[in-house]
């Protein structure tokens, strides 16, 4: 539970300053097309808070050319994960953030290089 805290802190410290450069701007282009019957990693234990991730990642990518907003839906995001952390537990604080980080990863390679 500390690594998960550590790493995540340190995650997301990350993000908030590594988005001043131009990359945020490249196409993370509307890829909505998202399937609820799609395979999930066996690691995921909480669904729904996995498909919560992935919800507000996609609403994110929407304001991927907004820097400002960006960094906002970060942290965001990780107010997120600290409220269901302490209202759902760890392990749906950790199947959220792999909801966000899988569908980043996948529809956004360039954004995800930067924040990951």
């Amino acid at each position: 539970m500390r690594f998960f805290r550590s790493a995540a802190i340190g995650i997301f410290s990350v993000l908030a300053l590594s988005f001043s450069s131009a990359i945020i701007f490249t196409s993370c282009g509307g890829t909505e097309s998202h399937s609820s019957a799609k395979k999930v990693s066996s690691k995921v234990h909480d669904r729904e808070a996995y498909a919560l991730g992935e919800k507000h990642a996609m609403n994110l990518l929407k304001s991927a050319h907004d820097e400002d907003s960006v960094q906002e839906g970060l942290l965001d995001i990780r107010a997120r994960m600290s409220n269901i952390e302490s209202n759902l537990g760890c392990q749906s604080a950790v199947d959220y953030e792999r909801g966000f980080t899988d569908y980043v990863r996948k529809n956004c390679d360039s954004l995800a290089r930067i924040i990951f």
